[in-house]
């Protein structure tokens, strides 16, 4: 919660709130369909990728993972420390009988691909804009490194996939636990090892990767959507390099469903084009409400067709969260 109150006060220390009230009073909202139509692609080509990458361990349409996607989303607007994506891993386990090993697997590689494709959407947009400020592109540069070494371990992963799986195993058989708690880890390392295998098909993965590059341009089209609504005029390069502030803001732990990290993105990025706090915090409040708003909707909803309760799906995505901590 402290860092919460810290980001909304950073975020709102320069804004007149008067200005905002005027801000809202001449919006156009007649962009609200539109922004609502690219929010359903980014979702509905998440949905598609989910199920791609969960080709190896079992063939799902997308339907059958778009549930589970959305109360997981849900999930991560109303509690915090990203609790969701633990919701999405249990339910989709339970409902379509997959190891939660394997689930969680997938969820590990979405966060690299994702992290690939806004890294180069961000790289565009520095290449467009003069003057970028040290401070981003230095970050993004480390931010850049440390992707780089994700994509090593993977692949080196990927490709001694079965000498790690040997290794693992024979690491946890001398482990000084219970023998049940022993094969629990080796089934969930197995899994996982299973979920990755999704890497070695070539074309696959060039499926994957533009999907990624897709999802995250229908949300650099949302921010453009919503900084036309308030009168904003900047290059498109901006909302690129928004969007990566945007998406590694809301890595840091705070509040449930993100408020204060994405304000003080818009207000501090949309600066340095000489957008005014009080225009850039309004603008941050439309593009982040719409969403809010409508993927809660949808998630509860699809968490009433579960049948399982919140408490129910907490309960379970807690008991994940500690076999990922006891493996790693």
């Amino acid at each position: 919660m402290f860092v919460t109150a810290l980001c909304l006060w950073w975020a709102v220390r320069d804004v007149n709130w008067s200005e905002v009230g005027q801000q809202f009073s001449k919006a156009r909202y007649e962009s609200v369909p539109v922004y609502v139509f690219f929010l359903g692609l980014f979702f509905a080509f998440k949905t598609i990728r989910w199920a791609w990458l969960l080709k190896p361990v079992k063939f799902l349409k997308p339907g059958k993972v778009l549930g589970p996607l959305m109360v997981g989303f849900m999930g991560n607007n109303i509690l915090p420390a990203h609790l969701g994506e633990f919701f999405r891993v249990f339910l989709l386990s339970r409902q379509e009988k997959i190891a939660a090993g394997a689930v969680l697997s997938s969820v590990a590689i979405e966060r690299v691909l994702d992290i690939i494709a806004v890294l180069l959407l961000v790289g565009v947009g520095m290449l467009a804009v003069k003057d970028v400020p040290t401070a981003i592109s230095t970050g993004f540069f480390y931010v850049g490194l440390i992707a780089l070494a994700m994509v090593v371990v993977l692949a080196l992963a990927v490709i001694f996939i079965q000498p790690a799986v040997s290794l693992a195993c024979w690491l946890i058989h001398r482990l000084p636990v219970k023998s049940t708690w022993k094969g629990h880890l080796e089934e969930l390392i197995r899994a996982a090892a299973a979920g990755a295998s999704v890497l070695r098909d070539g074309k696959l993965l060039v499926l994957l990767m533009t999907n990624s590059a897709l999802q995250w341009s229908f949300n650099c089209a949302m921010i453009a959507v919503s900084l036309w609504s308030f009168g904003i005029h900047v290059p498109f390069s901006a909302t690129l390099i928004l969007l990566g502030v945007l998406v590694f803001a809301v890595t840091i732990p705070s509040s449930p469903g993100f408020f204060g990290a994405i304000q003080v993105a818009f207000v501090e990025t949309l600066k340095i084009f000489g957008v005014p706090a009080s225009t850039a915090f309004a603008a941050s409040i439309y593009y982040h409400l719409i969403q809010y708003v409508l993927v809660t909707a949808v998630g509860f909803w699809f968490l009433g067709q579960s049948g399982f309760s919140l408490s129910r799906l907490q309960d379970g995505a807690e008991h994940i969260e500690e076999q990922e901590l006891e493996v790693s």
